[in-house]
């Protein structure tokens, strides 16, 4: 039993809890001593449970009064933490929590502090609103959690925490997390805490130690082509993206969606239930892959993900730690790319010296290589289909295609028939960058200069071809559509084809150029179809709603 709480320990059980991780098994009795505590962690150690549970012990049930507050840097984590703590307090029937943050309407929220919550998790901007209008008050709270300090404190909050410290009850247990440790954290620690307790967790060389760490050289032209040929040869299960800035994700998703994946976004220039609706979407599986800005991914505790991918270098060597602990998290495993260019190579040797490990270089893979990855996943997927799935349904199919046809050229249809529809520009050969030309000196970062020389030629002098797995545009006339249903509408680039296909009879594989947005998309059919589309899409409804169908202005 890891709890004496019995509903408490119930909660834990159905989430899957063994046993405490080592910042939750150092900071729970401190907190339960009712010391100030500074936790010094990365992300994916567990730090909600570890100042969660404490708090939920400590609340008095019969209490109409705020006991507890904290605070996060952005929406998505605000959201995040309360929905942790409603897991761990599932089975306390009392317990009320609210989350208040910019970006809904207010309404909503004073509605909801009016039902007298027990713990309040907002961001400081929309904290500070509802104290100002003294529609929360927290002269009484027992505990106050800064989550994420380092990363509030790089957004600008410093003077609204500031604020909301001094609103608080100064006998208040302060708890703070921190993935890293700069002077203005010290300065809250010093003005705001009372003897704190450290508790790091954090090792040089044992950070993130379940995550794999490869880098590749690739110029920037090429880091799509690059991504994909990652993806097809380790095939996770879940994929982060991330870019350094908000035109770079639209453009990746974009471009992943051309290509055929099932992939969508956030960045700060998304509507807040917008980016909810798409969290959860990745959170719970429907998405294969995301692509954010480090702002909007910072904090995010999705289960699975199994591999980042940094297509920019991130700007900040910090950013690099925030961003590969979404993977490796609480003992999984985990994989890291990040793709380098030439002009982005100082940003690695920032990364190198401050993480202190070790990241390997290796060469993407050939086309070659990707098909023959490719082809085996096939091979295995179908074998495990002969071996587990009823088959007679097809059967008769099956004996009426080889009656008329040779059995090689039925599969070989039918593989085609599996292919992603990709309409992207084809890349081939390989792509890999040598940025030793022009002398730059590569002898100072660990495993980068004794790695470069031994796979310099590993994957060169091939013929890549082209990837099968790839088709071409249409070389006649196309028409460009736009029709208002978009991932809003539960729509994703195979949806849509499916659903285009089905309302006009076009073939799926001839719909192309498909990108989905929140309340609309675009799809390219070619111009025999238009009328077609035109009649067959028009006063129609999907999920409830009518749909819209018109030419697009432009093709893009």
């Amino acid at each position: 039993m890891l709890h004496n709480n019995e509903q408490i320990n119930r909660s834990l059980e159905e989430m899957g809890f063994e046993e405490f991780t080592q910042i939750q098994a150092e900071t729970m009795p401190l907190m339960r001593e009712h010391k100030d505590v500074i936790g010094h962690s990365q992300t994916g150690t567990g730090k909600t449970a570890a100042f969660a549970l404490p708090i939920l012990e400590a609340l008095d049930y019969e209490s109409r009064e705020i006991q507890a507050l904290i605070l996060c840097p952005t929406r998505e984590l605000a959201v995040q933490v309360k929905s942790e703590i409603d897991k761990l307090g599932k089975y306390l029937p009392q317990l009320k929590t609210v989350s208040v943050y910019g970006g809904e309407p207010i309404y909503k929220q004073i509605q909801a502090l009016k039902r007298k919550p027990q713990i309040v998790v907002g961001t400081p901007g929309r904290t500070l609103d509802h104290i100002n209008k003294k529609l929360l008050r927290l002269e009484n709270i027992k505990s106050m959690v800064l989550d994420e300090a380092d990363e509030m404190l790089k957004m600008g909050f410093k003077e609204d925490i500031e604020s909301i410290f001094n609103a608080t009850n100064p006998e208040r247990q302060t708890v703070m997390f921190s993935a890293t440790m700069p002077k203005p954290i010290v300065h809250i620690s010093k003005n705001y805490m009372k003897d704190p307790q450290l508790v790091s967790v954090v090792n040089g060389d044992e950070t993130n130690k379940d995550i794999t760490q490869y880098y590749y050289n690739v110029q920037a032209k090429n880091k799509i082509e690059a991504v994909a040929r990652l993806l097809h040869v380790y095939n996770p299960k879940l994929t982060l993206i991330f870019c350094n800035t908000k035109r770079k994700v639209d453009d990746v998703t974009r471009e992943l969606t051309k290509k055929g994946y099932n992939v969508d976004k956030i960045h700060g220039d998304l509507q807040q239930t917008a980016r909810l609706h798409v969290l959860g979407k990745f959170h719970q599986g429907h998405l294969d892959m995301l692509v954010a800005t480090d702002v909007a991914a910072r904090g995010l505790d999705i289960k699975n993900v199994e591999a980042v991918i940094n297509l920019d270098v991130p700007e900040k060597a910090e950013y690099y730690v925030h961003r590969i602990g979404r993977t490796g998290r609480i003992g999984n495993k985990g994989m890291s790319f990040t793709l380098v260019s030439r002009s982005e190579m100082g940003r690695l040797d920032q990364i190198l010296r401050f993480t202190k490990s070790t990241i390997k270089k290796r060469n993407i893979p050939t086309p070659d290589k990707v098909l023959q990855v490719k082809h085996e996943k096939q091979a295995e997927d179908i074998m495990e289909i002969i071996k587990t799935t009823n088959l007679s349904p097809q059967y008769e199919l099956a004996t009426r295609l080889l009656a008329d046809n040779e059995p090689e050229k039925i599969v070989s249809a039918l593989l085609v028939k599996l292919e992603k529809r990709d309409s992207s520009e084809v890349v081939l050969g390989d792509i890999n960058e040598d940025v030793s030309r022009g002398g730059r000196s590569t002898g100072r970062t660990r495993d980068r200069g004794r790695d470069r020389g031994r796979d310099r030629g590993r994957d060169r002098g091939r013929d890549g071809g082209r990837d099968r797995g790839q088709s071409s545009r249409s070389s006649g006339p196309i028409t460009r559509f736009h029709i208002n249903l978009g991932t809003g509408s539960g729509m994703d680039p195979r949806k849509l084809a499916e659903f285009v296909s089905k309302k006009t009879g076009i073939r799926n594989n001839d719909i192309s150029d498909i990108t989905i947005r929140n309340n609309f998309s675009f799809f390219t059919v070619d111009k025999k179809h238009k009328t077609t589309v035109t009649n067959k899409l028009t006063n129609i409804e999907h999920n409830g709603k009518k749909a819209s169908i018109q030419e697009a202005k432009e093709k893009r």
